[in-house]
């Protein structure tokens, strides 16, 4: 089975731009029903991802010190690609669940973009989605994608 299969399409995600402020980016994981928003560039490629918990790995210092003026500021200033991780791994929606499973362990990530050979980004597949695909699927049998 490819992870075409299981994915969840470019259509169903929300992305940012690496110009983006982390305010904006607060708006869209408030949106978002994932933990990653992919950051695209003008053509849709992917040049980064960005996590709830970069997002909160960045504010967290001045959670506890700073006021909510200087952290409103930071917040309108501070941008996606000063937090995001660069470069991504992608994988080509082909890509077998065994191979995205064994990407996922070895580089110790929750989650791989999918995209077409120029990098545009075509959809999301998470370790949840691996873990649905292998309880779904029946001993000899490839595992169907769920409604």
């Amino acid at each position: 089975m490819s992870l075409l299969a299981i994915m969840t399409p470019r259509t169903r995600l929300l992305t940012t731009s690496g110009d983006a402020n982390l305010a904006s980016l607060r708006s869209v994981f408030s949106q978002a029903r994932f933990q990653h928003v992919p950051v695209v560039d003008s053509m849709d490629r992917v040049v980064g991802i960005v996590s709830v918990k970069d997002y909160f790995k960045e504010l967290s210092p001045l959670m506890e010190a700073a006021g909510e003026q200087a952290i409103g500021l930071m917040m309108r200033t501070r941008k996606v690609h000063q937090v995001m991780s660069t470069p991504v791994i992608t994988v080509l929606p082909d890509t077998s669940v065994r191979q995205a499973a064994s990407l996922l362990v070895e580089n110790n990530i929750s989650c791989l973009l999918v995209a077409d050979p120029q990098q545009r980004l075509l959809g999301l597949v998470s370790w949840k989605d691996l873990m649905k695909a292998a309880l779904l699927a029946k001993p000899g049998k490839p595992a169907q994608p769920p409604p």
